[in-house]
């Protein structure tokens, strides 16, 4: 049974019993618990995977395009989640609302050495249960020491409808805090749809729900590519023979082109978007290294996947209330963190029988740093996806 995205008035009436009463996490109690790496085919798609560009040395904001440091790692992690005891009371006044909260702890190491790469604390918040807490003439009393004539208009108010119904908020040791906000949809029937061949570069670079119409779901414009726009990739590439009646799009499910290999092809074309993503196309991940979650797509290929539940979050959204990221000023001048989005996908895998849970995750950040090809500031996706499955209980 599908739980409602946001709570509809009128609200169960506030009393002091609320306060006893056990915290409602949502469809974040089915996170609780330690996830670890697993691996469905017995081969990389065991693996997470993060994208990064970073500035390269001896660069800056002036710099022309084109010089940039990128980075494509293996990872495993373990990601745990625990329940804050008791319902987290905001007040509103006439609103009360109790916030299940689920503590949240993620270590990354790469898998080449076994050396830790990030780290990572925070909180997912439930944000659906509501209340109404009218005014008494007792509650007026003790907070304005005097009794009114009449209440009035007071002793109710409208009711507060929140916009999302789960929150996350992070803190990085890089200098970065996150807010993400946005909603679900739960028990989708089969497996996760992702797109396969020249699909997986169209459109351009945006991907699309057309079966996930979440209300207020983040703008997922987002591109799930490690390539933007203004890093100079386009919908269709023209090839080095600069016949742009043979310009196509990257079929990902194709081995890497041989354009991408070509050594010549900055001092040919150096102005040219193939020599401004060349590497990205030619690293050994390929084409993960281009479309991180097409590994998602692969990890559960063979897999009987019955339903899911899709969490959709996100700092940016194109109207209404916004979440938001705060940097320290070296990260904010050198390599400002701007944007992040989060897919979250809790399956329900048949194996053997038997009903076994399994998160993948894709989260798409955004820095900006340097002049892009576009003229603008260049919008550099780093981007992380895994496969994670629950230890067992000790």
């Amino acid at each position: 049974m599908s739980i409602p995205q946001t709570p509809t008035p009128p609200y169960p009436e506030y009393s002091d019993a609320v306060l006893d009463a056990p915290a409602n996490y949502g469809i974040l109690e089915q996170l609780i618990g330690t996830w670890v790496n697993v691996n469905p085919n017995k081969n990389a798609t065991a693996w997470g995977l993060h994208t990064t560009c970073m500035p390269s040395p001896g660069t800056n904001t002036e710099t022309i395009f084109g010089i940039f440091h990128f980075l494509c790692e293996d990872y495993t992690e373990e990601l745990s989640f625990a329940p804050v005891s008791g319902g987290v009371r905001n007040r509103g006044g006439t609103n009360e609302q109790f916030a299940g909260a689920i503590e949240y702890k993620q270590s990354v190491q790469r898998v080449s050495d076994g050396v830790g790469i990030h780290e990572e604390v925070g909180m997912y918040l439930w944000l659906n249960e509501m209340y109404n807490h009218a005014a008494t003439e007792q509650s007026v009393i003790d907070d304005n020491g005097y009794p009114l004539i009449s209440i009035g208009a007071g002793a109710n108010g409208p009711n507060y409808v929140p916009p999302y119904s789960i929150a996350r908020s992070g803190t990085i040791p890089h200098g970065s805090a996150i807010m993400l906000t946005g909603n679900f949809q739960q028990d989708v029937p089969g497996k996760p749809a992702f797109p396969t061949g020249t699909d997986s570069w169209s459109a351009p670079f945006v991907r699309s729900w057309p079966d996930l119409q979440i209300a207020n779901a983040p703008n997922l414009a987002s591109s799930p590519l490690a390539i933007s726009p203004s890093m100079g990739a386009s919908a269709l590439l023209v090839p080095p023979n600069g016949n742009t009646a043979d310009a196509a799009p990257l079929n990902l499910d194709e081995p890497a082109p041989a354009w991408a290999f070509d050594k010549s092809l900055p001092v040919t074309q150096p102005d040219s978007n193939l020599t401004y993503f060349q590497r990205i196309v030619a690293d050994q991940h390929y084409p993960y290294s281009v479309r991180p979650d097409l590994r998602l797509r692969d990890a559960i290929k063979d897999q009987n996947i019955s339903k899911y539940t899709l969490i959709q979050l996100s700092s940016k959204h194109d109207g209404g209330p916004q979440g938001g990221i705060l940097n320290t000023p070296f990260v904010k001048k050198f390599a400002n963190v701007t944007e992040m989005s989060l897919n979250l996908w809790l399956e329900t895998v048949i194996e053997d029988g038997q009903e076994v849970l399994q998160l993948q995750y894709e989260q798409i950040i955004f820095f900006e740093f340097m002049v892009g090809s576009n003229g603008q500031t260049t919008r550099w996706p780093h981007i992380q996806i895994n496969t994670l499955r629950k230890k067992p209980a000790c």
